[in-house]
C-alpha cells in the first residue's frame, strides 16, 4: 500500500508542476491582452514554483526507481551468497584453433628433450631472407630510359594506333 501511495504522490507532483508551468505561461501570454498586473504577478509566482515542483518530482521518481533496483540487486546477491561459491565460467577452446603460446612452448621443450638437444641455448638469430632472385652476372640493374627515348616511344605508339584506326 505504501509503495502505491508513493507512486501516486510522485505522479501527482510531476503533473502539478507541469500544470503550474503551463498556467504561468498562459498568464504571461494573456497579461499583454488584458493589461492586468494581477495575472502578471501570479504568472511570475507560478513559473518558478512549478519548475521546483516538477524537478522535485523528477528527482523523487528517479530515487524511487534506483532504490527498487538496489533492492532487486541485493536480493539476487544474497541468493548467490547463500548458495556458496560463485560458479566460474570458462570458455572451452575447440580443437581447430592453434594451441596457446604456453602449450606450444611446452611441446617444443618435449620434442627438444626427446631428440637430445640442449634447450638452454638461445634461439637462432633472426635473418631476413629476400624472395627476389638476382642473376649473379647482372651486378647492376639496367638504367631507366632517358626522357627523350620515352617520349619518342610514346609518339611512335600514338602514331601506330592512329594508323590502325584509319585502316
Amino acid at each position: 500500500m505504501r509503495n502505491r501511495t508513493g507512486l501516486i504522490l510522485c505522479a501527482l507532483a510531476l503533473l502539478t508542476g507541469f500544470l503550474m508551468i503551463c498556467l504561468g505561461a498562459f498568464f504571461i501570454s494573456s497579461g499583454s491582452t488584458f493589461n492586468c498586473r494581477g495575472n502578471l504577478v501570479m504568472a511570475y509566482l507560478l513559473l518558478p514554483l512549478g519548475f521546483v515542483i516538477l524537478l522535485s518530482g523528477i528527482f523523487w521518481s528517479t530515487y524511487r526507481q534506483a532504490s527498487e533496483g538496489k533492492r532487486v540487486f541485493s536480493h539476487v546477491l544474497r541468493q548467490h551468497l547463500v548458495q556458496g561459491t560463485l560458479p566460474v565460467v570458462t570458455v572451452d577452446r575447440p580443437d581447430f584453433y592453434p594451441p596457446a603460446y604456453e602449450e606450444s612452448l611446452d611441446a617444443e621443450k618435449q620434442t627438444g628433450v626427446a631428440e637430445g638437444e640442449v634447450s638452454d641455448g638461445p634461439p637462432p638469430v633472426y635473418t631476413e631472407t629476400g624472395l627476389d632472385f638476382e642473376e649473379e652476372n647482372d651486378g647492376h640493374p639496367e638504367a631507366p630510359p632517358s626522357y627523350e627515348e620515352s617520349v619518342a616511344d610514346l609518339e611512335s605508339a600514338a602514331t601506330s594506333e592512329g594508323a590502325e584506326r584509319q585502316s
